[in-house]
């Protein structure tokens, strides 16, 4: 039984299910729109086009990416293709609420747990040649259980030279600063500095 359907994000629209979501990829009407909104809103509306043709490119890149490499099943959410495009996944916690409300609630050894095991994910993931490239941690990943996931396969790349970049840029950092307590940042950035790194990267990059 569907339990709600939410707008989603600039890709796909979401279906909320009571244990997993159907994801439909917009259509260009709906993308421009959602784009339109946006750029609107911080007045650069004459990057539309061009986001516009990242996001399409995006979403088709990443089911390049992904069938082409042998990532468990289990940290892509069971994910599941389906027809016309629609995707089928697990529903999860979106780590930064999960993050921010362990803090809120005083409960910070939960938060650094989760970090921990967020961090610990994207070295997983570097080991099969895969890297989320948006530094929008906290909400491309999610809790399903006690296990980190992969929700947005749209925003992926599988060039390492872009994953070296963006570590030396701490990419993570700008977006954590936004939507983050301050002391998910601190205890990310410290665990990042130590696991992040470049000469992490070349140790185990596409080794799976």
């Amino acid at each position: 039984m569907k339990i709600k359907e939410k707008y989603g994000g600039w890709q796909a629209n979401i279906e909320y299910f009571e244990d997993y979501v159907i994801k439909t990829p917009k259509t260009n009407k709906q993308m421009r729109e959602v784009i339109s909104s946006y750029l609107t809103s911080i007045g650069k509306m004459e990057e539309l086009e061009k986001r516009l043709k990242d996001m399409k490119k995006g979403w088709k890149e990443g089911i390049r990416i992904l069938s082409k490499k042998r990532i468990p099943s289990k940290m892509l959410g069971y994910l599941e293709f389906l027809k016309d495009g629609k995707i089928k996944q697990k529903k999860v916690i979106i780590l930064e609420d999960f993050w921010n409300e362990s803090v809120d609630k005083g409960e910070n050894n939960k938060m650094k747990k989760a970090v921990d095991k967020t961090i610990n994910f994207i070295i997983q993931l570097w080991k099969y040649g895969v890297h989320e490239k948006t530094g929008k941690i906290g909400y491309e990943f999610g809790l399903m259980g006690d296990e980190i996931i992969l929700i947005d396969f749209g925003e992926i790349c599988d060039k390492k030279e872009i994953v070296k970049k963006q570590i030396v840029k701490k990419y993570w950092k700008k977006n954590l600063e936004k939507h983050c307590r301050r002391e998910v940042v601190d205890y990310f950035n410290k665990k990042a500095d130590e696991k992040l790194t470049v000469k992490m990267l070349n140790n185990i990059w596409n080794t799976n």
